[in-house]
């Protein structure tokens, strides 16, 4: 069992280190350390703090029974997933789905876009995403396959 909540600000600090580990573990293989470099900042808890205040992005959590973060959606500009990641003990339960519908129901909005990383393609595809280009793309030596939903 599991629930999905947004997240406050004193779970930053964990939800930082589950996005940076499966990032690690998953999707970093075809970025170059520039581009790793780049998006472990963007993980970090600071950055990610200062979307939430400044930017008012939208952090949800799902937590397991014993409260631990077990999968993590930040939204930015109202529409954009920026992060997004479950721990990979906790694959293949529909965690992500829960996340991402509830996002759609807090935002209640018809599009969303998104750069997935290779390794999560397949996966956005079955949420409903679209590619726009037919092959990866780069930018900064980050990977990713621009979609929208």
């Amino acid at each position: 069992m599991y629930k999905i909540e947004k997240a406050g600000i004193e779970n930053i600090d964990d939800i930082s280190i589950l996005a940076k580990n499966i990032y690690l573990k998953y999707n970093s293989n075809l970025d170059s350390k520039e581009g790793i470099d780049s998006v472990l900042m963007f993980m970090s808890s600071d950055n990610m703090r200062l979307r939430y205040y400044i930017e008012g992005s939208l952090i949800l959590a799902a937590k397991n029974e014993e409260d631990n973060i077990i999968g993590m959606l930040e939204i930015t500009n109202y529409d954009h997933i920026s992060l997004f990641f479950v721990d990979d003990r906790y694959f293949k339960l529909g965690i992500a789905r829960s996340l991402f519908n509830e996002a759609k129901n807090i935002l209640n909005l018809d599009r969303y876009t998104v750069r997935a990383s290779h390794y999560a393609l397949e996966f956005y595809k079955k949420l409903g995403f679209i590619e726009l280009y037919n092959d990866i793309q780069e930018e900064n030596g980050v990977h990713f396959h621009y979609m929208i939903y």
